[in-house]
C-alpha cells in the first residue's frame, strides 16, 4: 500500500506500477533520419539547400501527417564538406550513438562516400540513399538496402542522347566532366552508347570540380568542334563560367547537363550564355504552382514564417526523399514492421506514390527511380521550360 500511495502522489497511474512506464517510453521513442551533408567545401550551396527541404520535410511530416505511427520523425544533420574522410567519420558517429531499432535511414552527400559506404551499409542491413544518382549504387543484388531516388547518371546520359539524335543524328559529341566520382560515373556509359547511337564523341575534357578560368577548356572544345557538348560533375561550381566563356569565344556548340545543373542560378549567373541549355531533372520545379506539394509547402513555410520565395532544387529533391521514406515508414508501421528490413520492403513498395507530385511515382526499377524529363533554359523567362513529357529510362 505505502509504494502504491506514493505512486498516487507522484501522478502515476495504477498501471505504472506493473511496468506502463516503459511501454509508453518504448512506443514515444522517435524514428530517426540522419543526412549527412555538404554544408561546407565545393557544393556547400546545394547542401545548405538540401538541408532546409529535410528540415521542412520532417517538421511537415510530424505537425501536418501525425509523425510516424504515433512516433515523432527525428532529423540528424552532420557536415561532410564533400569530403570522404570526413563523411565516412560522421557516418560511424551517427550509427555507434544512435539505436538501431531507432535510427532506420541514412543519407549520403556524394557518390564518392556512398561507395566507400556501400559494403558497411549493406552489413548492417540500413536504408541508405545520397545525393549521388551513381549506377553502381543502383544494383540491389550487391546493395540490397540502397535506394536510388532517381534515374541514375547513365540514365541521364541516356536521355540526353536520345535528344540529340532527335535534333542530329550523327552528331559531333564532347564530354567535360569533374575528375570526381560524380564527375566519372557516367562516362564509360555515355561513350559506348553515343557510339551504337552512331555519334562521334570528339573530346573529352576532366578538370577539378571547381574552378575560375574555363579559357583552356573553351581552348579544347573549339579544337574539337563539337555539335553538343555534355558537362556533367559540377553541381553549378563550373557550369556557368564554361558556358559565358564560349559565347565569349564563340563556340556555337549546344550546352547540355544532367540533374545538378537544373538550377536557376545557373541561368542567373550565366546570363544569356544560358539560353538553351538542356538539362534532365525529374522533380518538380518550385513555381510549378499546380503541383500539390508544392503548394502545400508554400502554405507551410508561410504558417512557419519562413521564406516562401524560389526553393533551389536541391531542396526540393531533398523533399521528396523525406516524404518519400516517412510514408514508407508509416505503412510499415501499419503492418508492424517498422525495422530496418520493413523499411527497405515498404520502399519497394511505394509505386502508388509520387510525393504529393514531386516525381512521376515511387515506382523502383533495380533500386532506383528511373524516369525523368528534359528542360530548357530560358533567360527572357528566367526558369527551365520542360521540353519533353516523363521518359522512361528502364
Amino acid at each position: 500500500m505505502k509504494r502504491r500511495e506514493f505512486l498516487r502522489k507522484l501522478g502515476v497511474g495504477a498501471l505504472a506500477a506493473v511496468g506502463m512506464p516503459y511501454i509508453a517510453t518504448a512506443q514515444a521513442r522517435p524514428v530517426k533520419l540522419a543526412a549527412l551533408l555538404p554544408l561546407t567545401g565545393p557544393f556547400a550551396f546545394a547542401g545548405n539547400a538540401g538541408r532546409e527541404g529535410f528540415v521542412d520535410g520532417v517538421d511537415y511530416v510530424n505537425e501536418v501527417q501525425g509523425g510516424i505511427g504515433g512516433r515523432k520523425l527525428e532529423l540528424i544533420i552532420e557536415d561532410t564538406g564533400y569530403d570522404v574522410a570526413k563523411g565516412t567519420a560522421a557516418f560511424n558517429r551517427v550509427v555507434s550513438r544512435e539505436r538501431p531499432d531507432e535510427l532506420l535511414f541514412v543519407y549520403g552527400d556524394s557518390t564518392g562516400l556512398s561507395k566507400a559506404l556501400a559494403p558497411e551499409v549493406a552489413r548492417m542491413g540500413l536504408p541508405y540513399s545520397a545525393t549521388s544518382f551513381s549506377s553502381e549504387l543502383a544494383d540491389p543484388k550487391t546493395y540490397p538496402t540502397i535506394f536510388v531516388f532517381g534515374p541514375t547518371y547513365s540514365d541521364m546520359m541516356e536521355a540526353l542522347l536520345r535528344q540529340i539524335r532527335l535534333q542530329k543524328g550523327r552528331a559531333k559529341i564532347a564530354l567535360v566532366y569533374s575528375n570526381t566520382e560524380f564527375g566519372r560515373d557516367p562516362i564509360p556509359y555515355a561513350k559506348e552508347r553515343a557510339k551504337a547511337l552512331g555519334m562521334e564523341v570528339v573530346h573529352e575534357e576532366v578538370t577539378p570540380p571547381a574552378f575560375t578560368d574555363a579559357t583552356p577548356v573553351v581552348l579544347n572544345l573549339r579544337r574539337a568542334n563539337p555539335d553538343f557538348v555534355i558537362l556533367q560533375g559540377y553541381a553549378l561550381s563550373a557550369e556557368p563560367l564554361i558556358l559565358r566563356t564560349a559565347r565569349e569565344q564563340g563556340l556555337r556548340a549546344q550546352f547540355m547537363g544532367t540533374y545538378y545543373s537544373a538550377e536557376l542560378a545557373l541561368i542567373q549567373r550565366a546570363g544569356p550564355a544560358a539560353e538553351g541549355f538542356t538539362v534532365t531533372y525529374h522533380n518538380a520545379y518550385w513555381y510549378d504552382t499546380l503541383v500539390p506539394a508544392v503548394d502545400e509547402m508554400r502554405k507551410f513555410r508561410q504558417k512557419k514564417g519562413r521564406d516562401t520565395s524560389y526553393r533551389p532544387t536541391y531542396y526540393m529533391g531533398s523533399l521528396g526523399v523525406v516524404l518519400a521514406v516517412a510514408e514508407a515508414m508509416r505503412r510499415a508501421a501499419g503492418a508492424g514492421k517498422l525495422t530496418r528490413a520493413g523499411l527497405v520492403e515498404y520502399l519497394e513498395k511505394l509505386g502508388d506514390y509520387n510525393g504529393l507530385g514531386l516525381q512521376r511515382s515511387y515506382q523502383f526499377v533495380n533500386h532506383r527511380l528511373p524516369y525523368t524529363k528534359l528542360y530548357r533554359a530560358s533567360v527572357k523567362d528566367g526558369r527551365f521550360n520542360a521540353i519533353t513529357d516523363w521518359i522512361k529510362l528502364a
